[in-house]
Parts: structure tokens; C-alpha cells; sequence
């Protein structure tokens, strides 16, 4: 790159001057080359009118397929990032942004610069920017500070994908936006594996109906989403495709409706079937050996209806939304050193307190890893009967009990195939059925009840539980072996009055669920109580608390001690009667300045002092 300032840049390029070769990045500069041609003014811009709540959401429901789809991974992306300042910002195919998620400290300057809901960031009406870049290439580009075309959006660094369909169509944008001097290459790798995930995810909703062909050079990243994907139709004709398998095989989106899987493969659609079925087969082209899968298209099935029965509740899928907590308030490296136990096929075991966000972590979890596309399957040990629950994960056969239906079921277990078990309060597994699950952990071979063939299955496991599991262990109500087989590792998560100031969880948590779109904030008064109040309901009773609060208020309130519910109010803790541990992480969050943790409280530094002192 040039060692030209960038402001000297800009003033030869808007004055017509030569350019030394390689001043700005390729992407940069054909976008303002672009911007200037079509007239657009650097200093100053006529900029549409943000939208109203009717068009926006009218917006929103068009794109409401694929957002649905697309949520684990943006909020995964947000919770990667919000701990530096940032904001996720998801944009649709012309350049309206759809929804905003970040920190407060930036969402104020965001909103300085329309960086809004329902505000239209598209290259030709904004010049240069992340956003309506992206639009116009289809792919990933980074605009930093004075790239942007528009002078007044050189205080914002942004980085930015396109993602699109299996078809080549163009759905829409993940953006990550922040100062530039936080704003780097971390976020835009991050910003990458978001899209990924997503357009993976969109290719799986689609792959049943096709005959799916996925290739790597290693066998090892077929599930991942960096593998290729292709999906073909009854006549060998590919309809669908992810850009790894395009990129590899030196196609574009116009060769969908064209290419054919035998041209590619050598062979038909049946005759690679009856030789090597679904298993792992070698595929050449253009001179690369691949490994490659060829799945067949398996029949849709319509979703059941909401169970009734408390078995049934008991196992539902995780909220789509769990991933969206405040993982900033978790110790650093706690989510990284998960992903890497289930990469490494090691169970992960959790500890904590009810309500600490235990299925909120396994969430974020599940979308990180390698396997965000494969099933989550959650089982909550504590409530299914225990009757029931041996049948409920392993499976049975027909006629295996009074009562069982007649083509038998699957299990949890095998619907898990491929995926990620979640044994939610596994210190409540009946000890008769502990056994047959640590069987399973060490020899991976399912034998659903009844008899019959047993079954391999390649399954992660995560577990998670509020009890003590070495004193279960004690108490002989819980098998040491197993405990050992799950615990090799168990990561804890500390309980809300742990995790530093809870007030500015409680300001992120309210930013998250809209309160900075509609100008809600918390008062100081509002503030120093959710600071003292000990919370025993920990993560999800807070959470629940600002949903309620936020949906009982007018836009522009300022939240204060009378909004809330009287039974909260009368629990009102005396001023600093915080815990020692809330004092210490307090003290810390303000840098050690003890005056200015006490002022925080509403108390003196010397009270301050002594109360830390007793703990």
C-alpha cells in the first residue's frame, strides 16, 4: 500500500490527480470510481427518509425465511463482538438495514450517522460504505474510516458480507460496525464465518429435496462449512450450489439449470449410488482428488404439532434466540474453551445455579462449532417422567411396552446423529439409566428398547447441571464413572452477582431487546438496585424482568424504581449491602478507583473499603 496519507489520497482522487499504484485497496477505489460517475457529492449527500414502522416491518416479514434461518449465527457474531464496542447490523438485498444489535457506548454514534433501522445504506444513495459494497460485489469487503466515499461517515469502520441463496440469489448483508482504531481483521474473519454458517444453513433447508454432493480434499471437513456443496435434481442437473464448490470447481452461478453430475463425476446420480451408496468416496477433477458424499434427497415431513404431554415439552429444541446473551459478562475464554472440548470430541460438562444461562451457552455453543448445521437436541432429564425417559433417549421398538406406538421411535439419541446431545440437568438421570448412557458415551453403538440391530452413532455430548455433581457422587445417587466420563473438563458458570457490574449487563440486555431503538433507558435509581438486588433467579430472572418492563412502557421512558412489580419493590436491598464478590469485580470494573466504585453504590469510599473487607 501507499504511504500516502489517506486524506492526501482523497484530495488527488477528487481533483482528477493520478493515483500511485496500489494507494487504496482495489475494492475501495473502483467503488468511488463508481460513486463519482453516477454524480454523487463526497461533502454532502440528499439522503432518503428512514422508513416508518409499517414499512419496516413490512421489510422485515419479506425477509422473515431467511432471517429465521440466519439468526443463531448473527447472534453468535453479536456476542463475539460487543464486548469491543461493535454493533451487528443485518441489511436486506437493497440495502435496507432490517435490525441493529450492539453496544450502547456506539449505538449513540450509529445513530448520528443513520446507521438505523429502516435506513437505506445502498453504494448508489450512501457512496462507499461496507454495507452497499458488499451489495454491489456479492461478497465480503472492509471500509475503514476515510474509505468511506461520505465525509461524515469517516468516524465508522465497517465490515461486511453478502449472503446469498443456493440459487445465486441475493439475500441480504451481516455487517459489524465500530471505530476504526477497534475495528480489524479479527471481525472481518468473524463477520466471514457468520455468512458461512448462514448460507449453510440456508443449503440444508433445501438439500432434502436434492441429491446432495458434498466434496473437500479432506474427509474430515465434509460436515463443516467450508466443505462444497451441489445439489442436483432426479436428472442429474445441478440446482443449488454453496460458493466452496463453485470456487473449487472454477464454475459460476449461471452454471445452475446447466451443469450435470455427470459431467462432473463420470458416472450417473445411480450409478455412483449403487457403487458406493452414502458412503465416503474419492471424486477427480481438474487434476484435485477430493473425498467426497453423495446423499440422496430424503422426504419432507411437516412439523409436528406442540406436544402436550410434559415428555414431550421436556425435549423441545432450545430458543433460537438463546445465543443472544451477555456472553461478555462470562470469564474470558470461556466459550473458546468449550468449542474446543467438543471439537475434540471431549464432553462438556457445565455447572451453575439455575437460570445462569446454561441453555443460552449451549446455544452459542452449537453455533460455533463445526456442527452448527447438524441437529441440537435437548433432553431435560429432570422432566420426563423416569418412566419414560430411558425410551425417550434411546428409542424403542414396536410392541417394546404398553403403549408404544406401533412403528416404534427413534430416539434422541439417533436424531442426534451427526450432531450435538444436550443432557440438560444430568445430575437428575435416574441412576438405572446412567449405565446404559455411559455405555453408549465409550462405545458410541445405540440399542433402542425392545432389541433389535444396534446403531452407530457419531454424537457430541453436552451436559449440564445446577447440582454438586461430586456430592451426588458421595451421596451414591450419582455413578462415579460416569461422572468422570463427563467431567473432564466442566466449565462453570458464575452465577449474575459474579460477573461484574450488573447494571451494564442489565443496559446491554435492554439494548438487545430494542430499549435503544425506542430511547428506554434506566435511571440511576433503576440502576444502583439491580446493582444491589441479589438476583437469585440469576441471567433469565433479569432478562425476563426488562421483557416485561420494556413491553409495559411508552418509547422514551426512563425506567425508575416505580416500574417495578410491588413485589420486587418491597425486596428493595439497603444501600451497600452488596456482596463482597459484587464489590471486588465492581472495584474492577472501574479500574481499581475506588471512589468511583463507591460513588457507583451510593456510598463512602471508607464504607466501601470496609464492606469489602468483610466480604
Amino acid at each position: 500500500m501507499s504511504s500516502l496519507p489517506l486524506a492526501e489520497i482523497r484530495r488527488r482522487f477528487f481533483e482528477g490527480e493520478t493515483l500511485p499504484d496500489n494507494s487504496v485497496p482495489g475494492p475501495i477505489l473502483h467503488s468511488w470510481r463508481r460513486c463519482l460517475g453516477l454524480g454523487l457529492s463526497s461533502a454532502r449527500l440528499r439522503l432518503p427518509d428512514k422508513l416508518d414502522d409499517a414499512s419496516l416491518g413490512s421489510r422485515q416479514q419479506e425477509n422473515a425465511d431467511w432471517l429465521q434461518l440466519a439468526r443463531p449465527a448473527i447472534d453468535a457474531l453479536f456476542d463475539s463482538v460487543v464486548d469491543d464496542g461493535h454493533v451487528v447490523i443485518v441489511a436486506d438485498r437493497h440495502g435496507v438495514i432490517l435490525d441493529q444489535m450492539g453496544h450502547p457506548a456506539f449505538l449513540d454514534r450509529a445513530e448520528r450517522v443513520a446507521l438505523l433501522p429502516g435506513m437505506d445504506w445502498r453504494e448508489d444513495v450512501r457512496g462507499t460504505n461496507a454495507i452497499g459494497t458488499a451489495l454491489v460485489l456479492g461478497g465480503p469487503v472492509r471500509v475503514r474510516g476515510s474509505e468511506h466515499y461520505l465525509e461524515r461517515n469517516r468516524q465508522l469502520s465497517c465490515t461486511a458480507g453478502a449472503i446469498v441463496s443456493p440459487q445465486g440469489e441475493l439475500l441480504g448483508v451481516v455487517d459489524v460496525s465500530g471505530l476504526p482504531r477497534k475495528l480489524g481483521d479479527a471481525q472481518q474473519q468473524q463477520v466471514q464465518a457468520a455468512v458461512r454458517h448462514i448460507e449453510q444453513r440456508l443449503f440444508d433447508e433445501q438439500a432434502g429435496a436434492l441429491f446432495e454432493l458434498r466434496f473437500a480434499p479432506d474427509a474430515a471437513t465434509l460436515t463443516t462449512p467450508r466443505c462444497g456443496r451441489l445439489g442436483f435434481d432426479d436428472d442429474g442437473v445441478l440446482r443449488a450450489a454453496n460458493r466452496a464448490a463453485l470456487s473449487a470447481l472454477g464454475l459460476d452461478w449461471p452454471a445452475l439449470g446447466h451443469g450435470r453430475f455427470a459431467a462432473l463425476a463420470g458416472q450417473s446420480l445411480e450409478h455412483w449410488l449403487s457403487r458406493h451408496g452414502i458412503d465416503v468416496a474419492s471424486l477427480r477433477h481438474g487434476g484435485q482428488l477430493y473425498s467426497a458424499r453423495l446423499l440422496p434427497p430424503t422426504p419432507r415431513q411437516a412439523a409436528p404439532a406442540a406436544a402436550a404431554d410434559p415428555a414431550a415439552r421436556a425435549t423441545r429444541q432450545p430458543d433460537s434466540k438463546v445465543g443472544r446473551h451477555d456472553a461478555g459478562a462470562l470469564p474470558d475464554g470461556l466459550l473458546q474453551r468449550g468449542q474446543r472440548l467438543l471439537e475434540a470430541d471431549i464432553p462438556v460438562l457445565i455447572l451453575g445455579e439455575t437460570g445462569v444461562g446454561k441453555e443460552r451457552f449451549v446455544q452459542a455453543l452449537h453455533t460455533a462449532s463445526s456442527r452448527a448445521s447438524a441437529p441440537l437436541v435437548a433432553v431435560n432429564c429432570a422432566a420426563i417422567p423416569e418412566g419414560l425417559i430411558e425410551a425417550e433417549l434411546f428409542g424403542y421398538e414396536e410392541g417394546a411396552f404398553t403403549g408404544a406406538r406401533k412403528q416404534g421411535a427413534k430416539g434422541r439419541l439417533r436424531e442426534a446423529d451427526g450432531g450435538i446431545l444436550f443432557l440438560d440437568e444430568i445430575g437428575d438421570m435416574p441412576a438405572s439409566l446412567q449405565a446404559r448412557l455411559l455405555r453408549v458415551l465409550q462405545e458410541r453403538l445405540v440399542v433402542p428398547l425392545g432389541g433389535g440391530i444396534g446403531q452407530k452413532v457419531d454424537v457430541r455430548i453436552v451436559a449440564a447441571t445446577h447440582r454438586n455433581l461430586e456430592h451426588e457422587v458421595a451421596a451414591g445417587r450419582f455413578r462415579a464413572d460416569l461422572y468422570y466420563r463427563l467431567g473432564h473438563y466442566p466449565l462453570r458458570l458464575p452465577p449474575l452477582r459474579e460477573r461484574g457490574d450488573v447494571a451494564q449487563i442489565a443496559a446491554n440486555l435492554l439494548a438487545q431487546h430494542g430499549g435503544a431503538r425506542r430511547g428506554v433507558t434506566l435511571s440511576a435509581a433503576l440502576a444502583d438496585f439491580i446493582r444491589r438486588y441479589p438476583w437469585p433467579g440469576n441471567l433469565r430472572q433479569l432478562d425476563n424482568l426488562l421483557k416485561t418492563l420494556l413491553a409495559l412502557v411508552d418509547d422514551g421512558t426512563e425506567l425508575g424504581i416505580a416500574h417495578l412489580p410491588d413485589t420486587l419493590r418491597e425486596q428493595q436491598p439497603a444501600a451497600g449491602s452488596a456482596s463482597g464478590g459484587q464489590l471486588a469485580a465492581l472495584l474492577q470494573q472501574h479500574g481499581g478507583n475506588a471512589s468511583a466504585a463507591a460513588r457507583a453504590l451510593g456510598i463512602s469510599r471508607s464504607t466501601f473499603y470496609r464492606r469489602l473487607r468483610q466480604g
